[in-house]
């Protein structure tokens, strides 16, 4: 085999650093090369693989394994050697598969997909299955044809679906892990059941929220991050969660009366740590406030009565008005949404229509750590944003309220 010609050309080929000079339209043809260039080069690496594992090259080296031997002997990662090692000990059973990586036409990914679809399905039906795959893959990425491997068991073996949903069931799990700084980690794996309802609410929920039709800045993870804690919120506020301590589900943070009131300092947050005031203003725009006397030890003197900040009547007439997010390009509806104060009741705000208006989670954050200001335009809120999203800061709305606004 003839290998440092081909590498010395392609070696070649990016000193002369002229890519530049390559017409637009023959750049995807050229990639398109490139990329059967590198398919072909897995094929041949994996044959030639194979025959240092037949020639027990690994043994001769010192190493236990071939992807041992790959790892040392390439400078490769762990994984990647492992990677190209279960190449070369899956190929021989797939002769489809093995031709069409062979021509070009697929990828490892495809390998291995193939593979571990034949090995879930019953052996009489391995052969045709695999040469099934083997042609699906010439057209699909390897993750249209991990769908159409599970549609092909489903077919060819409905009780191994039965066995993988009940082995998936026993094996969810959820780990939550506190950080340092106050935050905490998540790691699990759902059934497929819990799986379809909890990807249902987060795609609904982590949809971007344009405004006035400038992209939602947050990234993918952040908008996820954002839609889980809006279903906790939710499933908070709807009253029914099982008791604590023999106390209704909630969030409970301490803070001093002028640290809240000035927005300065720190609180103290029950299940995790210090918590800066404004955010704890944030959290109370929509809470149920219990005053409590302290001696100098931390002691409790005397308890208040828990006043609700917006009351269930309050809270009905704001969804009437708002229709939900009140946030200029925002249409969540007014489940998903808090109830903020414009001027904070600790400040001398009413907790009234005219000073209340709903935001979602994720706007409730911007008014709150934003310049941001909220108006009424004839009883309707009217956002003025801060001169950095507009010089002018010309006010906006809600497209909800353009037809009363505008009458």
């Amino acid at each position: 085999m003839e290998i440092n010609g081909f590498v010395d050309h392609l070696r070649e080929l990016l000193s002369r650093q002229d890519s530049y000079r390559i017409a637009e339209d023959d750049i995807l043809p050229a990639l398109r090369k490139l990329e059967l260039v590198q398919r072909l080069v897995t094929a041949a690496s994996a044959e030639l693989a194979a025959e240092a594992e037949t020639r027990s090259l690994h043994l001769k080296h010192g190493c236990r394994t071939l992807a041992v031997l790959l790892r040392d002997a390439m400078v490769l990662s762990p994984y990647e050697a492992r990677h190209r090692a279960r190449l070369v000990h899956d190929l021989p059973s797939l002769p489809e598969t093995r031709k069409a990586l062979q021509e070009g036409e697929i990828q490892a990914e495809h390998v291995f997909v193939i593979s571990d679809t034949l090995r879930a399905i019953p052996a009489e039906v391995r052969t045709e299955a695999e040469a099934a795959l083997a042609g699906h893959a010439r057209s699909l990425n390897h993750k249209e044809l991990e769908k159409a491997g599970r549609h092909l068991r489903a077919l060819v073996d409905p009780d191994g679906v039965f066995r993988e949903e009940q082995e998936a069931i026993a094996k969810r799990d959820l780990t939550i892990f506190r950080k340092p700084n106050g935050s905490i980690g998540l790691r699990g794996v759902l059934d497929p059941e819990a799986a379809e309802a909890f990807l249902a609410a987060m795609h609904a929920l982590a949809k971007p929220r344009t405004v006035d039709g400038v992209k939602d800045e947050r990234r993918t993870g952040q908008r996820y991050a954002d839609a889980l804690t809006d279903m906790v919120r939710m499933a908070m506020a709807c009253g029914k969660l099982p008791s604590s301590g023999g106390e209704r589900a909630q969030v409970i943070v301490t803070i001093s009366y002028e640290a809240f009131r000035d927005g300065m300092g720190t609180g103290w947050a029950n299940w995790g740590g210090p918590m800066t005031a404004q955010l704890i203003r944030k959290i109370g725009c929509d809470a149920r406030i219990t005053p409590i006397v302290l001696d100098g030890n931390g002691v409790p003197l005397h308890l208040g009565r828990t006043e609700r900040t917006a009351p269930p009547g309050l809270r009905k007439a704001l969804a009437v008005r708002d229709k939900g997010c009140a946030f200029p390009g925002c249409d969540l509806p007014p489940a998903w949404t808090e109830a903020h104060h414009v001027v904070h009741w600790i400040n001398g705000g009413e907790t009234s229509l005219s000073n209340m208006v709903l935001l979602c989670s994720h706007h409730h954050h911007v008014l709150h750590q934003g310049d941001w200001e909220i108006r009424f335009d004839r009883g309707l809120p009217v956002f003025i944003p801060p001169a950095w999203v507009d010089t002018d800061r010309a006010p906006r709305r809600n497209i909800r309220l353009d037809h009363r606004l505008a009458s």
